[in-house]
């Protein structure tokens, strides 16, 4: 791994975009709203915090939340805003290596954007305590827009490459089981899996919809009601071997 062209592009998207602008921010705060509560009174990592969104959710419920960010600009906001409530630890995460072990990692909407998914999660599971858990969430390549856009033409396959996965870096393209598999082979037990979220359109489309917040409640249960259509996946696992 090229080290500087990874934080290179890190720092390209943090001067491009800003999560609480964008769709992003919608399906962290959903994302949120599913992990936060289980992070209750628990020493917790927030990894690949963005401009903040779900970091003030955590903060509710966590005892302790550290956070570590590749993006030295995404941390400097998030810190800023948060001073004195979080540790922030600039750093990718191949090279984090904490001084502490945590009941909780939170690991919202990154696993998508790593190269070798297998082996960062094997890295990761160091950071946890025995009993510690990890919270993945990835999105799902046969969501209903993903299926619309193939019914429409516009692309050949649900895990065909759009022009927003190549900006953002995200080689990663899971549906359930290959993200089951993926945590099954870097030794992780799955004890929750689930789907939420019916997105009906791409980002670029629902970025210029402007929904109710009873509307957007609706597609969150939705998309858990239809989970083959949800945009979003969810799983909670632990560290065979650290029991």
């Amino acid at each position: 791994m090229d080290v500087n062209l990874e934080k290179n592009k890190l720092e390209k998207i943090a001067n491009s975009h800003d999560t609480h602008k964008d769709f992003d921010g919608i399906l962290a705060y959903y994302t949120g709203k599913l992990i936060a509560p289980q992070v209750k009174d628990k020493i917790t990592l927030e990894c690949g915090c963005s401009t903040g969104v779900m970091t003030p959710m955590l903060l509710e419920y966590t005892n302790k939340l550290d956070i570590v960010e590749g993006s030295a600009k995404y941390a400097q906001i998030t810190e800023e805003k948060y001073h004195g409530r979080i540790q922030m630890y600039v750093s990718l995460f191949e090279e984090f290596h904490p001084t502490q072990q945590y009941d909780a990692v939170v690991f919202a909407g990154v696993l998508h954007h790593i190269d070798k998914p297998v082996d960062i999660l094997e890295h990761i599971t160091k950071w946890l305590r025995p009993e510690g858990h990890i919270y993945i969430s990835v999105p799902n390549m046969t969501s209903f827009h993903r299926k619309l856009g193939v019914a429409m033409g516009v692309v050949d396959s649900v895990y065909e490459t759009s022009s927003r996965n190549q900006f953002f870096a995200q080689p990663g393209r899971f549906d359930m089981e290959r993200l089951i598999k993926v945590c099954e082979m870097a030794n992780l037990e799955i004890i929750h899996k689930e789907a939420f979220f019916f997105k009906p359109f791409p980002h670029d489309i629902m970025n210029q919809i402007h929904l109710s917040s009873e509307v957007l409640d609706g597609l969150f249960e939705m998309g858990r009601k239809m989970p083959a259509e949800a945009c979003q996946l969810y799983v909670v696992a632990r560290a065979v071997n650290n029991r």
